[in-house]
């Protein structure tokens, strides 16, 4: 017997060709199939928040924003929504299991009223009166990128990255399905256990209108925390992962981190430039015509939390992949990035300071390659 009105399904399967392996990177894509069985009443979906945590990770990231692959749609009875999106996770296979990561979330939606055709502002604005659960479900290595047993020798771990040389033939691999029918929740009823960090903040007005203030846009930006960090950023496009008629673009963006402190301008008591430590990240991005700008936050970068010594790099590159419509009309922006990592100052082997200082990364924007 039916318990609620909405169903979501939820399936996914690992996508090799988007995957690069000895690089610790592994993407998964899912497909969510939102069902409204009401007899009678017409929802909306209005927003979404799913919570993802990758094997190894002691924190979850919250990943949240307006509607679905920039759509806010309308289910009368019966109907049904279906997407695909994809999961490019960094991270590394482990022995003990054969998970990726694990994911749940929920959907806001409300109900209309006979005859309204989409959701008014105010309805817009309270995010919905009721949810939707997603219930959890995991991100599975197929047979080929899982950890094998091995004999118990003192081999180091890091030699694994070497024997990671299996050229995987099938292009996915159908794991885990997902599936929950859930009551309408009233949100004012729902009283969270904890505090949860903002997950939306309103966007910047010249991307919600396509007239820009800045020109031209930068795709990459350089940025100085005086004294200990620099952060560099370049975004490319990457059109074999992208699908313009679908209105998906994936951009992959390239990152690096230093450690530009020295004995002068850290003001070093012992005479020597001190090691920093990065202990999280958070990133704020806004698509063309979105009125929000959605938050990405966890802890350490690609999984790792690494140390740099005075002079130290760190680099790595990670992808984008954005549901947008352009406003090539305007701009050939689609969407716009900054964010902030979160680091400690090392003093020997502990911290100087339990309160973690910032280091900026600049804006920057994804730009669409010229037609």
């Amino acid at each position: 017997a039916e318990s609620g009105p909405i169903t979501v399904k939820v399936t996914s399967a690992y996508n090799t060709d988007q995957s690069d392996p000895p690089m610790r990177k592994h993407c998964f894509q899912y497909t969510i199939r939102i069902t409204n069985n009401s007899p009678s009443d017409t929802v909306q979906l209005l927003s979404r928040r799913f919570e993802i945590q990758t094997v190894g990770s002691s924190m979850k990231d919250v990943v949240q924003g307006e509607g679905v692959t920039g759509r806010q749609p309308v289910l009368a009875p019966g109907e049904v929504f279906e997407y695909t999106s994809t999961a490019p996770l960094s991270v590394r296979p482990i022995g003990t299991t054969i998970i990726a990561a694990r994911m749940r979330g929920e959907y806001k939606y409300v109900t209309l009223t006979p005859g309204q055709e989409s959701a008014n502002e105010e309805q817009v604005k309270s995010g919905g009166d009721a949810s939707a659960t997603m219930g959890m479900f995991h991100f599975v290595f197929p047979e080929e990128q899982r950890v094998k047993p091995i004999r118990s020798t003192g081999d180091d771990d890091d030699d694994d990255d070497d024997d990671d040389e299996t050229t995987i033939s099938t292009t996915s691999t159908t794991v885990m399905d997902a599936e929950t029918t859930t009551e309408p929740t009233p949100t004012s009823t729902t009283t969270p256990t904890t505090p949860s960090p903002a997950t939306t903040l309103p966007g910047d007005t010249d991307m919600t209108s396509g007239d820009l203030t800045v020109s031209p846009p930068n795709d990459s930006s350089d940025t100085l925390t005086t004294p200990y960090l620099r952060v560099q950023v370049t975004s490319t496009y990457r059109p074999e992962r992208s699908d313009p008629k679908m209105d998906k673009h994936c951009f992959a963006y390239s990152v690096r981190i230093t450690n530009t402190a020295t004995p002068e301008n850290s003001g070093s008591a012992g005479g020597e430039a001190p090691s920093i430590q990065l202990v999280s990240r958070r990133f704020e991005i806004q698509t063309i015509g979105s009125d929000t700008k959605d938050i990405v936050q966890g802890p350490g970068v690609t999984g790792r939390q690494p140390l740099l010594k005075p002079g130290e790099s760190f680099e790595y590159t990670s992808t984008a992949p954005l549901s947008v419509r352009p406003m090539r009309e305007k701009t050939g922006v689609v969407a716009r990035m900054e964010g902030e990592y979160s680091f400690v100052v090392l003093d020997g082997d502990s911290t100087s300071s339990d309160d973690p200082m910032k280091a900026k990364m600049g804006m920057f924007h994804f730009v669409l390659p010229e037609e």
